[in-house]
Parts: structure tokens; C-alpha cells; sequence
């Protein structure tokens, strides 16, 4: 076997359409000799038949021949067979015939007498080689556009998906804005994917007591929504709880982030949130609260200054031994309480968690805030692209 050939992994099989059985008999043992599978035909018609029953991997062709001559086969080859290669091996010598024969389909041309075989033998490996590259080519396009067709279909089904997941998440919050025995709630979400890991509620207790909680779920997408809902739920049954059974746990919010902690430890969903869990006495204008891992602080503005709240606590649902501290404070008269996840602090353009957190006292200075206004007026919009979900909750009451 030849030097050449040793690239070729696979016998090739190639067909030689000589007239001349001196010439033919020459080409043909070399090419066995150089390990090629061959098959020979003495005239163009004989030729056509044979690739058009078993095609080969290779043509090689005399020019004239009498009957169809190589012309003809080449003209009919590559409008039949545009991928086959051919090598055309001719003794005319005129150029006109070899420019002829390449515009006609040859991807190469020898001239005879073939006083080196070796001329002939890099031709077809050279002309193999690029039928092989052809394949590869047409064979990995094929198969990127079968990726691209599946790739589409789960993205319109992703999408469809997403539609109704956000669509049953947004059904499961509040109203925007909503007065409940005085105080009013206001609520803005901005997700940074089609679903959100953040949720907000707001809701009475009883007849003495309003609850809500800002929680913003590790993670995004639909996992973290998932979460959001079993959320949602898990608050909801306490609520029947208090109203069923008495069970108060639902007025306390220690209890209430302590029972949510082994809850998501035992369904093992590898899920965590921070949470923020308060609930205002509507006859005291006192607030009890607990958080667990919340970040920033919720800002409360008395009428003339913004502070922080203080409070701090471990997440919720990744430590099975995580205490909760219960924090109560006694409302200013009138106030705007601000809870955010923090996804605003990642999305605010100063420099330093300092400066960004007076930007944020500064934004909830004023009474008769919106959350949508407030998170415009720190140069967030909807139309932006984040790097996490931004959600706020103002709490406002104004005798």
C-alpha cells in the first residue's frame, strides 16, 4: 500500500471507465496495489450502468471513448450524481479539453501517458478526501438543523410553559396596590427571567392583625417559582389554621420562619429563601416582625427620616438547627415601610454597599410613594435587563 492511501480508513471502491485494456489493466493494478477496490467497465454506457446500479466512491474516466464519450458522462454524472468524485485521465493533451472537462464536473485532470501513477493516485486520494469533507459537512449541517428545529420546540414549549407559570404566580399575589385595615400595600416586581423566585403577600389575619412577607427564593426560573407557590401555600394553611383550629402560629413571626425552615428541609427540594415575615397590629400600630436572611433591611420612613430596620437571621430552609429572633417596634403615626429584594442592590450603579444603601433611604424620603415610582426614581424600569429579580413592597399608613 502507498503513503497516500494510508490516510483513507475505509477500503475505497472506485470505477475505471478506460477503452484501452492495456491502459485499463495498468490503472486498475496499481490502484489494487495500492489497497483500492476496483471495478472496470470499457465504454461510457457500460460506465453510466454500473454507477447507477452500485454508484462507487470514485470515478476515474477515460476522455474518448467511442459511443458516449467521457464528456457525456461527466455532463450526465453531475447532473445526476453531483457528489460523486471524478477523475478524468485523458491522452487528447489539448487544454481546451481539460477546461471542458473540469466545467463539466471533473474534479481533476490527468493527462496520458501516466509516467508516474503516483500523480494519479494523490488525485483520488485528494478528490476522496474532499467527497469525505463534503459529507461531514452536509451530515453536520443536517444535524444542526435538526438541533435547531428541536432547540425551537422547546423554546416555544418553554415559552408556553413560562407564560402559564408567571400567569399563575401573578394570580397568586395581591392586587398591586391594596388598603387593608388601614395601611396600605403596594407591590412592583421586575423578574430578571420570565419567572420569578420572588413573592410578595399581604393579607388580614384577623380582625386586629394584617401580615406580609417580601421572600426572594435562591436561584431563578421555574424551580425558584415552584417554590414561590409551595410558599404561598404553606402561609395560606397557617392562615386556615389560626381561623380552624386557633392555632396563632401565623401571629407570630419567629414561629412562622422556623415552621417554613423544616418544612423545605423535609420535601429536600435543595431550595432556600430569605425572607422578610411581619405582622401589624392594627389597634397598637405595632409591628412584630422576624427575618431570615433578608438583605437590605426593610427602610421605615417616620415623616421626617429614613432608617433601617434592625434584625438579622440565618435563611430559611438551609440550616435544620436555624433560630429565628422575633424584633417589635411601635409604628410612627404615619410611615412608609419598604421591603426589597436584594436584587435592587445588585441592579443601583454606585460603588460600595454604603452608598447604595443611603441611595435607598433617600428614595423612601416622601409619603404618596409608588413601588413602580420609587424603583424609577433609583433608575430602574422594565424595560432594563437584570442580573437578578428586583422586587418591592411599600407599607404605608397616613392619618
Amino acid at each position: 500500500m502507498h503513503a497516500a492511501t494510508e490516510k483513507l480508513a475505509d477500503t475505497q471502491r472506485i470505477l475505471v471507465i478506460e477503452d484501452d485494456p492495456l491502459v485499463r489493466f495498468n490503472i486498475v493494478s496499481y490502484l489494487e496495489d495500492s489497497g483500492f477496490e476496483v471495478d472496470e467497465v470499457d465504454s461510457g454506457n457500460a460506465g453510466l450502468s454500473a454507477i447507477r446500479s452500485d454508484p462507487p466512491d470514485l470515478v476515474v474516466s477515460d476522455l474518448r471513448m467511442p459511443g458516449l464519450d467521457g464528456l457525456d458522462v461527466l455532463e450526465t454524472l453531475h447532473a445526476e450524481q453531483p457528489d460523486l468524485p471524478i477523475v478524468v485521465v485523458s491522452g487528447t493533451g489539448v487544454i481546451s479539453d481539460a477546461i471542458n472537462a473540469l466545467r463539466k464536473g471533473a474534479w481533476d485532470f490527468i493527462t496520458k501517458p501516466v509516467q508516474d501513477m503516483a500523480v494519479l493516485e494523490h488525485a483520488i486520494v485528494a478528490a476522496l478526501e474532499k467527497a469525505r469533507l463534503i459529507q461531514d459537512n452536509r451530515r453536520i449541517h443536517m444535524e444542526l438543523e435538526h438541533a435547531n428545529r428541536l432547540l425551537r420546540q422547546n423554546l416555544e414549549q418553554f415559552e408556553q410553559d413560562a407564560a402559564a407559570g408567571r400567569s399563575l404566580q401573578l394570580q397568586m399575589m395581591p392586587a398591586g396596590n391594596r388598603v387593608l385595615s388601614g395601611y396600605r400595600f403596594n407591590r412592583y416586581l421586575l423578574p430578571s427571567l420570565y419567572l420569578s423566585g420572588d413573592f410578595v403577600d399581604y393579607f388580614v389575619i384577623d380582625h386586629s392583625h394584617v401580615g406580609f412577607y417580601l421572600a426572594d427564593v435562591a436561584g431563578h426560573g421555574a424551580s425558584s417559582a415552584f417554590v414561590t407557590i409551595l410558599l404561598n401555600s404553606f402561609v395560606h394553611r397557617y392562615l386556615d389554621l389560626l381561623q380552624n383550629e386557633g392555632e396563632k402560629a401565623v401571629l407570630a413571626p419567629d414561629q412562622m420562619l422556623g415552621h417554613l425552615n423544616r418544612h423545605l428541609l423535609d420535601q429536600k427540594l435543595e431550595k432556600y429563601l430569605t425572607m422578610f415575615y411581619g405582622v401589624i397590629d392594627v389597634d397598637s400600630n405595632r409591628m412584630s416582625y422576624s427575618s431570615g436572611g433578608h438583605f437590605p433591611s426593610p427602610v421605615l420612613f417616620d415623616g421626617s427620616e429614613s432608617r433601617f430596620l434592625d434584625g438579622r437571621g440565618p435563611p430559611v430552609g438551609l440550616f435544620v438547627d436555624a433560630q429565628f429572633d422575633r424584633h417589635s417596634i411601635a409604628l410612627p403615626e404615619n410611615h412608609v415601610l419598604a421591603v426589597c429584594s436584594d436584587g435592587i442592590m445588585d441592579a443601583l450603579p454606585e460603588q460600595g454597599l454604603a452608598i447604595k444603601r443611603e441611595r435607598l433611604k433617600q428614595a423612601v424620603s416622601r409619603f404618596d410613594l409608588s413601588a413602580e415610582s420609587t424603583l424609577a426614581s433609583l433608575g430602574l424600569s422594565p424595560d432594563g435587563v437584570y442580573p437578578d429579580d428586583i422586587t418591592l413592597l411599600l407599607v404605608e399608613r397616613k392619618v
